[in-house]
């Protein structure tokens, strides 16, 4: 699913992810219009991330991994938790908005694996293991120059879980793609 949106598509989703923002700022919802909930590409459920940037810094990101909502609903909702409800961050006020870059992350369906059939920069991964899970986007590993250990690794810190359990068996391991589209 990942790569079925368009670049076109995908400018239509920054917009309204930014919109999103904006209206919450005003205490409002966005109304996605008519013509866009049309779209087949629009309806389906993807797992969606937005990423706010500031220069090159993280300034909140949030999504929904799982296919929860359809896309343009999960764009929105996403959007506006990276903007407000990422516990790492204040929430974004008016004044700094116009300086963020919003990027959209669109996820492919997971599929499971072993720490050697992860191929970082071009995957994304989840880790599992009872309750605790946490999701590292392909841009993490690019950014950081992660080896398949080292984003296991920083995705079971990221839980909640120690780095070392990597190689337990009780671990469970999704690779994932990303289509990204991101504000210049």
């Amino acid at each position: 699913m990942a790569s079925g949106i368009t670049k076109a598509q995908g400018n239509l989703l920054l917009k309204l992810a930014r919109k999103a923002i904006e209206e919450a700022l005003k205490h409002k919802t966005v109304k996605v219009a008519a013509a866009m909930r049309k779209q087949k590409a629009f309806s389906q459920q993807p797992g969606v991330f937005v990423t706010l940037l500031k220069g090159s810094e993280l300034r909140g990101s949030m999504g929904y991994p799982e296919q929860t909502y359809p896309l343009i609903d999960a764009v929105v909702r996403a959007a506006r938790d990276a903007a407000f409800k990422d516990p790492r961050f204040k929430g974004v006020e008016k004044n700094e908005l116009q300086h963020l870059r919003i990027r959209v992350d669109v996820l492919s369906k997971f599929a499971q694996t072993k720490i050697g059939g992860i191929k970082p920069k071009r995957q994304g991964i989840l880790v599992e293991y009872g309750p605790f899970k946490a999701l590292q986007l392909p841009e993490d590993a690019k950014k950081f120059k992660w080896t398949a250990k080292e984003m296991v690794e920083n995705a079971l810190r990221k839980a909640g879980l120690a780095a070392e359990m990597w190689n337990d068996k009780n671990v469970r391991i999704y690779t994932f793609t990303t289509k990204a589209f991101e504000e210049k």
